[in-house]
């Protein structure tokens, strides 16, 4: 019985993964998403976690495939904007939707990251999620890397635009700055990327 149950459980993921696939690319996009189908995401993450030996990374590489390809679609849509308050309102509106599902993507995935962790039944709550991270991680080295000069560049010259007096959005400086102090999965140091970036360009901004 218990071979037959191991047998089994080498096919999970690849039985599971076709059903879980549609309820994750829902909870990115945010698009409703049923009770049973949370339930069942919740479930599903479960059992192919508990059965196949492989699954837990498994889960955690197609996770981050889906994560990638949404954000490289989300870029291609911020990209797609060539006038600089255009750009930034696009990146803001995209990031503060991402941004929004990594407080709630990671949810049904705590099975998953106590497999991770190697333990069954862990007695301290992680510092960090490890989807959360993923997911934050993800964005980093992705659109933000890609277009953080561009950023920076379209942010700073509002900035000017205030010191000379002229009319500005300023909700638009101050949503790329939150994306910046958001963006950092570092716990020790969760203002390193704002610090770095866009601490430093708005100093050298103001100063020149």
């Amino acid at each position: 019985m218990t071979a037959m149950l191991k047998d089994k459980g080498q096919l999970m993921f690849e039985d599971k993964w076709p059903s879980m696939r549609p309820i994750i690319l829902k909870l990115l996009q945010q698009e409703p998403v049923t009770q049973n189908e949370w339930q069942d995401l919740f479930y599903s993450v479960h059992l192919v976690c508990l059965w196949d030996e492989k699954g837990p990374p498994k889960v955690k590489d197609a996770l981050r495939d889906d994560i990638m390809d949404f954000i490289q679609r989300a870029q291609t849509r911020v990209l797609s904007h060539q006038e600089d308050q255009a750009l930034l309102k696009a990146y803001i509106a995209e990031w503060r939707k991402f941004f929004t599902q990594c407080n709630y993507l990671p949810t049904p995935f705590r099975q998953l990251e106590t497999s991770l962790q190697g333990k069954s039944m862990p007695s301290v709550k992680p510092p960090e999620s490890i989807v959360r991270k993923l997911m934050l991680d993800s964005w980093n080295q992705s659109i933000f890397y890609d277009i953080k000069k561009r950023l920076q560049d379209s942010a700073m010259k509002l900035v000017h635009a205030e010191r000379n007096g002229e009319a500005f959005d300023s909700q638009l400086v101050i949503g790329v700055r939150e994306s910046y102090v958001n963006l950092c999965s570092n716990t020790d140091d969760k203002l390193q990327i704002y610090r770095e970036n866009f601490e430093k360009a708005y100093i050298e901004a103001t100063e020149s």
